[in-house]
């Protein structure tokens, strides 16, 4: 990791922390006005379709623009706006496609009578959301690209205060349909705030000729993004039928405790995603146009710092995690009863917090190195392994679900790991990748056995008095992972802040 690169993710991993955190906050929202409930789980039910069709096509847009557009350190600015209205208008398309077929997805969700009208009037908001959301996915690479991290940072936690601000505003007055407008807000904020950036000529789309001259290079592109599509679709799939089979066989409230298990297990990764992997993968995608020795060594890097270091993150994360339930969530509308549901859902998902975070690097690094067809395929054993797990014990256990999405995410890291190995054989270092995963699952094991058995007791206690039991250790912690911090990469920081010589 150089100093540029360094800088960047530091700024991004700072500002990610302040916009996922605006995200959780309205998880939090979501909690102490409804708690876990049938409305969440319409909420939920409501959106799974539309972000399915969405993030078929804008889903991979903006990481096949940078990869594909790039000549040297310049973008066709007038490709870019072909493209993006592209799948805008594609966006729209499937949007409405969904909403005329409304009534069928009724009938498998199994609506109520009663809850129809709540649940058209979501999907409304949702389906229009996601045009908007397009414009975000397809340029925020971009902005990456363009070195312009502190902009994306501000736009986007700007955007984001204006999604929770909406929320407070009209959750006394609507209720449930508060959070759906909110979710609207935030990307038509931050889609407004990247076209100021790209400084878009929006005009350009109305000229037959600029769509005449990149036809052929829009094909080829989107030619790409639809194989990708196909990729996200099984990726997305899992998440379908995990809601779906929720919302239909399992008690209500069930999916409102999976979501914010999911929400705050995934925190941590969504941040790590958005600062270290994206520049990383920018970073991937430099080193691969210039040389392929520096690429496979700067590869094989990240993928030991990356390893290492959500590791010790799942870990953290498992130790603390009763704390970090109550002290967040136990308040208003999420009772003892609450977290009690929510509590062993998101120590499942916790450990598959790393396989997790190297899926995503290894996805990636599978995008530049070509392997779209291989990676669909990895994604679909993953969503038919996931699917069987699910359907096959749904109504034996409620707990199939959190444990079917950690073992797709085992398979599909380990899967990608072994492909990649194949075709560049120095790439990684296969018995460091296994010691890591070997020792993850037994200390993520017992840490979790000790917790179950600690729950009772943890509940019974006050904050204030939890909060004090807890304090020594995480004090411990903060001091450990400072000590291993300094001596696996205290030489690689003082190089990066230490000045050049002259």
């Amino acid at each position: 990791m150089n100093k540029k690169q360094f800088k960047n993710a530091g700024v991004l991993f700072a500002g990610q922390l302040l916009i996922k955190g605006g995200s959780f906050l309205k998880q939090l929202l979501l909690a102490f006005f409804l708690g876990v409930s049938a409305q969440v789980d319409l909420l939920l039910v409501a959106q799974i379709v539309p972000a399915i069709l969405a993030s078929m096509i804008a889903g991979g847009a903006g990481e096949v623009l940078v990869t594909t557009q790039k000549k040297g350190k310049v973008y066709n600015e007038q490709f870019v706006v072909v493209f993006i209205f592209s799948i805008a208008l594609i966006t729209i398309v499937l949007g409405g496609l969904y909403l005329l077929a409304t009534p069928l997805f009724e009938s498998l969700f199994n609506i109520s009578f009663e809850q129809k009208d709540l649940f058209w009037a979501i999907s409304i908001i949702i389906v229009i959301s996601k045009v908007p959301a397009a414009f975000v996915s397809g340029l925020q690479h971009l902005l990456y690209a363009k070195d312009k991290y502190n902009y994306f940072v501000i736009s986007s936690l700007v955007a984001e205060i204006a999604g929770i601000l909406t929320i407070v505003f009209l959750v006394d007055s609507l209720g449930i349909l508060a959070f759906a407008y909110g979710l609207l807000v935030t990307p038509t904020v931050n889609a407004l705030f990247f076209i100021y950036a790209h400084q878009l000529r929006v005009g350009l789309i109305f000229k037959v000729n600029v769509w005449l001259a990149e036809k052929a290079e829009l094909l080829i592109v989107m030619k790409r993004v639809f194989s990708l599509s196909l990729q996200t679709l099984m990726n997305q799939l899992s998440t379908f039928w995990e809601r779906t089979l929720s919302f239909r066989y399992l008690t209500p409230g069930f999916l409102s405790a999976l979501n914010y298990s999911k929400s705050l297990s995934e925190l941590p990764k969504m941040a790590m995603l958005s600062s270290v992997l994206t520049t990383t993968y920018i970073e991937q995608v430099n080193k691969k146009t210039e040389n392929q020795t520096s690429y496979l060594n700067y590869t094989n890097k990240m993928e030991k710092l990356l390893s290492e270091i959500s590791f010790l993150f799942q870990i953290l994360s498992i130790v603390f995690g009763p704390l970090i339930l109550i002290m967040l969530f136990q308040r208003g509308e999420f009772n003892t009863q609450a977290v009690e549901r929510t509590f062993l859902i998101y120590q499942i998902l916790t450990v598959g917090f790393v396989p997790g975070l190297m899926m995503n690097f290894l996805s990636r690094t599978m995008y530049i190195e070509t392997e779209y067809r291989k990676l669909f395929y990895v994604i679909l054993a993953k969503f038919i392994i996931e699917a069987s797990i699910m359907i096959g014990f749904v109504q034996l256990s409620s707990y199939s679900i959190p444990i079917a999405l950690v073992i797709g995410k085992f398979f599909v890291s380990i899967v990608l790991f072994w492909i990649l190995i194949r075709k560049h054989k120095n790439i990684f270092n296969v018995w460091a990748f296994i010691k890591i995963y070997a020792i993850l699952l037994i200390l993520s094991s017992g840490v979790i056995i000790f917790n179950i058995y600690a729950l009772p007791y943890i509940l019974s206690l006050s904050k204030l008095e939890l909060l004090s039991i807890y304090s020594p250790l995480i004090i411990i912690s903060i001091l450990m992972l400072l000590f291993l911090v300094k001596k696996r990469y205290g030489v690689e920081v003082n190089k990066l802040f230490s000045k050049k010589k002259k």
